[in-house]
């Protein structure tokens, strides 16, 4: 280390793998000091590539003895040229979101510089994937008036670019409470969450009632997006910076709410769109189609193209998940299991993997260095995973 010029040491530490990083940790003071440094993580950070070293994050529920309790699992996946699927690290127990409420509501957020949000609407998570550290999120401190109630639309995460800032935000229905079956008038309302002074705040601006759709959420361009009605079915997006919602409209074939079901992916560094069928649909005749359309150019609707059709799917699905290496689609079926489609050579494989009913989540993930901010000890805490 003496002997070498830090430039050198730095070039050669950004060209090993984050378990070895992790470990030269504790060779000195001065390379922990150099590793954790603000210079080095942001080095780190532009030298991870996309596509290189990828792996897929998976988040599951399985049912336990209780048949009202679920547990949810976080797994970690490789993928080879004939799209095999091998296990890269043990599986690590969820515990935070070990629930007894319905887990369709599970989301995973991101990725955003290495981090992401593993939340059941109630329990929110910050977790690095790459280091295994994760920090359990405050409850937010703004309660309902006295004869309201709040009902939890989206929870989001990504990074403010302006204030250099991770933040998460909260998106609620809040009803007037009367004592009939009828909910009341709707309100809105938005809470933020600014991870380096771990504070939340209420945020004055009015959105549009989020449509869920299993993995349909998705964090790209620096804004979160969701589904939302406006006369039509158009996609909600929230800018992480400018703290603005806008809409984007949707190709004119795919605003149909009584029949295909919708969910969003990045393909090619686009945002795509993909329509596939309804499982639980009351109509009965919805065909048995997917098809994945591209925005050309974001924020432009009349940019959309449809890229590609799969008639008929070979399997009964439940959730498109995501689109891996840029042809290969996940697919969770109506028996819970994962799947795959080779967009290429339209290749099917079903994997040793499954979850409760539509509980399959997924993302594209690189091992990061990002450190997850702390403040004091009086305030929230990193941890780490025991398993790991």
């Amino acid at each position: 280390m003496k002997k070498l010029p830090q430039d050198v040491v730095i070039f050669m530490l950004l060209k090993l793998p984050l378990k070895s990083l992790l470990r030269f940790k504790s060779v000195s003071k001065i390379w922990y000091t150099l590793i954790l440094s603000d210079t080095f993580l942001k080095l780190h950070l532009k030298c991870t590539t996309p596509k290189k070293d990828e792996f897929i994050l998976f988040i599951r529920t399985l049912r336990e003895d209780d048949p009202y309790k679920f547990t949810s699992i976080a797994s970690f996946f490789s993928v080879d040229d004939k799209n095999n699927v091998t296990t890269l690290f043990p599986d690590v127990d969820v515990t935070h979101l070990t629930s007894t409420s319905c887990t369709i509501f599970n989301e995973l957020i991101g990725p955003c510089h290495g981090l992401i949000t593993l939340t059941d609407s109630d329990i929110i998570i910050v977790l690095n994937p790459g280091t295994r550290k994760y920090v359990v999120i405050p409850e937010s401190p703004f309660d309902c008036p006295k004869g309201y109630y709040r009902y939890i639309e989206a929870v989001a995460f990504g990074f403010d670019s302006i204030i250099n800032d991770y933040k998460i935000i909260k998106l609620s229905d809040v009803y007037w409470d009367p004592p009939t079956d009828d909910r009341g008038l709707r309100g809105s309302r938005v809470e933020i969450y600014n991870l380096s002074i771990d504070s939340w705040r209420e945020h004055n601006v009015e959105f549009s009632s989020i449509y869920f759709t299993h993995c349909s959420e998705i964090y790209y361009k620096e804004a979160v997006h969701w589904f939302t009605i406006q006369h039509d079915l158009v996609i909600l997006c929230f800018d992480i910076s400018s703290e603005i919602f806008r809409t984007m409209e949707l190709p004119s074939v795919c605003t149909d709410l009584n029949g295909p079901r919708y969910g969003l992916a990045v393909l090619n560094d686009c945002l795509v769109l993909m329509s596939y069928p309804d499982s639980m649909c009351s109509i009965g005749h919805t065909e048995n189609v997917l098809n994945i359309w591209m925005m050309k150019e974001y924020g432009e609707s009349e940019s959309w193209i449809k890229i590609r059709t799969i008639n008929p799917l070979p399997i009964p699905i439940e959730s498109a998940l995501v689109i891996w290496k840029d042809h290969l689609l996940l697919l969770q079926t109506q028996t819970g299991y994962l799947i795959s489609y080779d967009l290429n050579s339209d290749e099917v494989k079903e994997y040793n993997l499954n979850g409760h009913h539509e509980s399959l989540r997924a993302i594209k993930y690189t091992e990061c260095l990002t450190a997850i901010p702390t403040l004091s000890e009086h305030s929230k805490q990193v941890n780490k995973f025991n398993n790991y």
